[in-house]
């Protein structure tokens, strides 16, 4: 079995997109279950300050693949700068994280490789001997276990929130290793001329490292507000269960779960959740789970860190005041 496992590291705008950081993370994990080597992948122009980055903070090798040709993200030059890399490093696995980039290029690039591709990958199962991987199927209602056929290397990539980013662990003696790849003009059908923002309004959740989220046990939409003033007194963002967005308290954007968002924020505070498995599964990598339920019973509890017992009404104004006087 080839010996080491990459992964890609996204980033836009100078920084390392958080869905990498998880990826980095759980590389390292199956790295020392496995007993194989894990390295960092960075492509782009210029990127040696965020290769410096990478490699202090989670201490693993960093392969450099700066080409001015791959300034902007095309497909093109990331499927010919990476299978370069790939036949280079020759890898057991290359891990990304699920984003709508990798959507875009990593299927083309699984096609140019004739290697297998696992999309969107929540969790993973070793015996010893054999790797697979879970996806989920029917939003979320199904679990499916897939392996691979044919010969390594092979291309995963993971849910946002599947896996913890803040699990990354410090290694020593980190290093940066500069590739030299070649990428001609001529393999390039576009060019970007022009990044424009999407317009202002959706709601990216995946990004918050404090969510206050609400459920049906908060009643109603005028009740809803307590948990927006929490979230304000925290800097926190803003989710809920279906039954929230289903009645119109908050938009479907704020939706965490199988239908919605995947979370894995450092701090998670549910109120008036039961824990319905629709809605674990959106959140369930959280760093620290708060529960406030006045049902002791509530599945939530389940996968709680802390649990109260007790009614939203009388808890959460108090620890948003608490929250306010620590802040001031």
């Amino acid at each position: 079995m080839p010996e080491k496992i990459l992964v890609l590291a996204e980033h836009r705008s100078g920084k390392v997109k958080g869905i990498s950081w998880e990826a980095i993370g759980f590389g390292q994990q199956l790295a020392s279950q496995l007993s194989r080597e894990m390295i960092v992948v960075l492509a782009g122009h210029k990127v040696e300050p965020l290769a410096e980055e990478i490699a202090q903070r989670c201490g693993q090798p960093v392969l450099v693949a700066s080409h001015e040709h791959c300034a902007d993200y095309t497909p093109e030059a990331y499927c010919v700068v990476l299978s370069q890399i790939m036949e280079q490093q020759s890898p057991f696995l290359l891990l990304m994280g699920h984003t709508y980039q990798a959507i875009d290029f990593a299927p083309k690039l699984a096609t140019m490789l004739g290697r297998g591709f696992i999309p969107n990958c929540v969790d993973y199962n070793w015996d010893g001997s054999q790797l697979t991987f879970i996806r989920q199927v029917f939003n979320g209602k199904l679990n499916v276990q897939v392996g691979f056929k044919g010969a390594a290397p092979y291309l995963v990539s993971l849910q946002q929130g599947a896996f913890n980013g803040y699990e990354v662990q410090a290694q020593s003696n980190p290093k940066q290793v500069r590739l030299d790849v070649s990428l001609s003009e001529q393999v390039l059908k576009r060019k970007i001329l022009e990044v424009i923002q999407a317009a202002q309004g959706r709601v990216d959740l995946s990004q918050a490292d404090i969510i206050v989220a609400g459920g049906r046990g908060l009643a109603n939409k005028e009740k809803f507000q307590i948990i927006l003033d929490l979230a304000q007194a925290l800097g926190a963002g803003v989710g809920a269960s279906r039954p929230v967005t289903d009645g119109g308290w908050l938009p479907k954007e704020h939706q965490i779960g199988s239908s919605g968002q995947t979370v894995a924020p450092k701090l998670y505070i549910a109120c008036g959740i039961s824990g319905a498995i629709q809605h674990l599964v959106g959140m369930s990598n959280a760093g620290c789970i708060v529960a406030i339920n006045k049902d002791p019973n509530a599945p939530i509890f389940s996968i709680a860190d802390y649990g109260i017992v007790g009614d939203v009404f009388k808890i959460v104004p108090v620890l948003t005041e608490l929250a306010k006087e620590i802040r001031r």
